[in-house]
C-alpha cells in the first residue's frame, strides 16, 4: 500500500506536496519520494524510512521556484527493493515519474510502477499524444487496482502537466481539490482539509470518478472518462486503512466507524452481558486499541450508556505494525508500540475494542501485556468481520486467524480465534452485513472479498 500525493501550482509547490505526503504518511512508512518537474527537468528524490526522515531542512535549498509539479509517495512496499517510487521514464519528447496506490496481478519481477510506464511508452511508440498514450496505458491495465498521479515534463515545449487515474472498480480511494490556478490529489481528503486550515482555497473537491483520466496543466483541467465506471471500493479503507478524519466516497470514515461500534453492541446483545441486574458495570473496563479503535470505542459507548477508558498507550514513532513485512519485526514492533496503564485495567474485565484480527500477532501481544498488567480477563470486540481470504496482495490464508473456521457461525469463529490466542478470552466478531450497513455504500459498490469471497476480479487471490 502507498499513499500518493500530486500538486500543480505556480506557488510553493514542492512545498504543499510535503505538507500532503505528511497526511498520507499512515498509508507507507518503508519509503518515501518525490518528482518535481519545471525549470526545464525532472527530478526525484527517494530514501528509505519515513518522510521526515528522507526530506529534512537543508531539501529546502533544492526546492526551485519554476517547478510547478510535484508528486510523491509513501511507501509501503518492503524497504529491500532496489528502486524506491516514484520511478522515471524519459522519451525523446517526454520525461515523466509515476507513483501509485494499487496492485497488479500479471507483474512477474517488475514494480507496479514499471507496469504502467512500461505501457504509456509501449503506447508513445506508437507516435500517440501524450494524453491518448496513457489513455491506452490504462485501458491496458484490465487485471489490476490503482490510484496513480504523473508528473510530466513535455521537453518540446518546455511545459509540465499533472495526470491522476483511477481504475475502473476504484478499490483505492484518490480525492482532488482545485481553484482557478492550482490542482491538488492525494489519496484520502484529510491532508486536503490540513491545506484549508493553512489557508489554501478550493472552489472544487471531489473523489476521482473511477475509470478517469484527470489532466491539468497551464491549459486548465480536462476530465476523460477512460473506463466504464464499475465500482468496488475496498470495505476495509473505512475500517483501518482510512484516516478517521477522511471522508471516502461521501462516507464518513469515523461515523462507520462509531457505526461498527453500535453493531457490535446490538448483534451480541452485550448490555445485558456486561450489566448485572442493577445495569452496573463495576469490574469491567472498556478502552480501544488506538488509534483505529477508538472511534469503534466510541460507538460501543454511547450504545451501553457508559464511559470509556484509556489503558493502552501507543508510541507513535512506531507506526502501523499490519503492514510489516517482516513476522518477526512485526512481532518486536508490536510489543515496543504499546504500553499499558495499570491504574486503568488492574483487577478488571477489559473490554477492548480493535479495528480487526488479520494474523493475530498485535492482538495477542497487546492482550498478553494486559493480562501481565494485572487485568483480570480481556475480551476482544473487533469491528471488521472475520477475515478468511487474504486480499490480492496480502499473507497467504495460512496466517489468517480466523481461516480455519471459515465453515462454522459467527460466535463460534470468535470462540475458535480465542482458542488460537492464548492470552485472549474471548472475540466477538461484526458480520459482513453489518459492516456494509455500516459503511453505507451499497453491497455492489464495495469489495469484500476478504470477508464474503465475492471478488470483483473474477479470482479467489493472488496465491
Amino acid at each position: 500500500m502507498q499513499g500518493v500525493v500530486g500538486v500543480y501550482s505556480k506557488r510553493n509547490a514542492t512545498r504543499k506536496a510535503f505538507y500532503l505526503l505528511y497526511g498520507v504518511q499512515h498509508r507507507g512508512q518503508e519509503s518515501a519520494g518525490i518528482s518535481t518537474a519545471g525549470d526545464r527537468s525532472l527530478r526525484s528524490w527517494r530514501g528509505r524510512g519515513l518522510v521526515s526522515n528522507v526530506f529534512h531542512e537543508q531539501f529546502s535549498s533544492f526546492m526551485h521556484p519554476d517547478d510547478y509539479v510535484v508528486i510523491g509517495c509513501a511507501s509501503g512496499e518492503s524497504a529491500n527493493q532496489v528502486s524506491l517510487p516514484p520511478l522515471e521514464l524519459e522519451t525523446d519528447r517526454y520525461k515523466m515519474s509515476v507513483a501509485l496506490d494499487g496492485y497488479f496481478f500479471y507483474r512477474g519481477d517488475n514494480h507496479n510502477e514499471e507496469v504502467v510506464l512500461s505501457k504509456i511508452e509501449e503506447s508513445l511508440g506508437n507516435r500517440m499524444d501524450l494524453e491518448s498514450s496513457v489513455t491506452e496505458a490504462i485501458r491496458g491495465l484490465t487485471d489490476s487496482y490503482y490510484s496513480l498521479v504523473l508528473a510530466v515534463l513535455d521537453k518540446e515545449v518546455d511545459g509540465s502537466k499533472l495526470l491522476v487515474a483511477r481504475d475502473g472498480r476504484g478499490v483505492r480511494p484518490l480525492y482532488i481539490g482545485l481553484n482557478e490556478d492550482e490542482f491538488y490529489a492525494a489519496s484520502e481528503s484529510a491532508p486536503l482539509d490540513v491545506l484549508e486550515g493553512m489557508g489554501e482555497r478550493f472552489t472544487e473537491r471531489k473523489d476521482v470518478t473511477p475509470g478517469s483520466l484527470v489532466v491539468y496543466g497551464d491549459e486548465g483541467v480536462s476530465v476523460s472518462q477512460v473506463l466504464d465506471p464499475q465500482p468496488a471500493h475496498c470495505a476495509f479503507e473505512w475500517v483501518y486503512f482510512g484516516r478517521p478524519d477522511s471522508i471516502i466516497e461521501g462516507r464518513s470514515v469515523h461515523s462507520a466507524r462509531k457505526m461498527l461500534g453500535h453493531k457490535l453492541v446490538e448483534t451480541h446483545k452485550l448490555r445485558r452481558l456486561y450489566t448485572d441486574l442493577s445495569g452496573s458495570t463495576d469490574g469491567m473496563v472498556l478502552i480501544p486499541v488506538p488509534d483505529s479503535g477508538r472511534s469503534v470505542c466510541t460507538g460501543v459507548a454511547e450504545t451501553l450508556g457508559i464511559t470509556p477508558d484509556e489503558g493502552v498507550i501507543k508510541n507513535a514513532y512506531l507506526g502501523r505494525t499490519y503492514i510489516i513485512d517482516d513476522p518477526d519485526f512485526r512481532k518486536i514492533a508490536s510489543d515496543l508500540k504499546h504500553n499499558i496503564i495499570r491504574e486503568t485495567i488492574e483487577g478488571k474485565k477489559v473490554v477492548i475494542t480493535d479495528d480487526s484480527i488479520v494474523r493475530g500477532t498485535v492482538s495477542e501481544s497487546i492482550a498478553k501485556s494486559l493480562l501481565k498488567a494485572g487485568a483480570a480477563e480481556v475480551e476482544f470486540l473487533v469491528s471488521y468481520a472475520p477475515i478468511f481470504n487474504p486480499c490480492f496482495s496480502d499473507p497467504p490464508e495460512k496466517f489468517l486467524a480466523a481461516a480455519p473456521f471459515r465453515e462454522l457461525g459467527m460466535r463460534e469463529i470468535g470462540e475458535g480465534v480465542a482458542s488460537r490466542l492464548p492470552s485472549i478470552n474471548r472475540v466477538r466478531y461484526n458480520s459482513p452485513e453489518n459492516v456494509i450497513e455500516a459503511i453505507g455504500l451499497p453491497e455492489n459498490k464495495l469489495c469484500t472479498f476478504c470477508i464474503t469471497g465475492k471478488s470483483p476480479f473474477g479470482r479467489k487471490s493472488n496465491h
